[in-house]
């Protein structure tokens, strides 16, 4: 092989190298580009995850919340139509019922709020008392 022939491939060569480190750049540019457009939406998914984790922590407590006050409504209440409790010894019952079993107390007015919307039978506030339940003598 001549000598102006080895000059000739290595020019290929360097040539063909210096082509691959060109794609090699630009597949980086690519890269950088790619990863610069997913920061963004890394972010926004991390914020995503945390609003739809505080709504599902709120919605498990108002579930704990509501199922207290509907154990408290079958273990603790006889339905008697005539019956009447005043609202503070409603709620008080109530407490005394959570502190005895291990559950959340929730304020009166929400204890109130959910506790006006149960059925079977649906109870009644009238004049500040509860009609339709009496509290049980043998537990409670």
């Amino acid at each position: 092989m001549e000598p102006s022939d080895q000059i000739t491939n290595q020019e290929k060569k360097i040539k063909e190298l210096e082509q691959g480190l060109n794609d090699l750049r630009q597949g980086l540019t690519l890269v950088r580009d790619y990863y610069r457009d997913l920061e963004p939406v890394s972010r926004e998914q991390d914020a995503i995850e945390a609003v739809d984790e505080q709504v599902t922590r709120q919605l498990i407590d108002e579930d704990i919340e509501f199922e207290g006050i509907w154990k408290f409504h079958e273990d603790a209440l006889v339905p008697d139509p005539l019956a009447r409790v005043p609202l503070g010894e409603m709620y008080g019952a109530f407490v005394r019922y959570c502190e005895k079993n291990g559950r959340s107390v929730v304020d009166q007015d929400a204890f109130e709020f959910v506790f006006e919307r149960l059925e079977n039978p649906k109870p009644e506030l009238s004049r500040g008392e509860w009609i339709g339940y009496r509290l049980r003598t043998d537990r409670g």
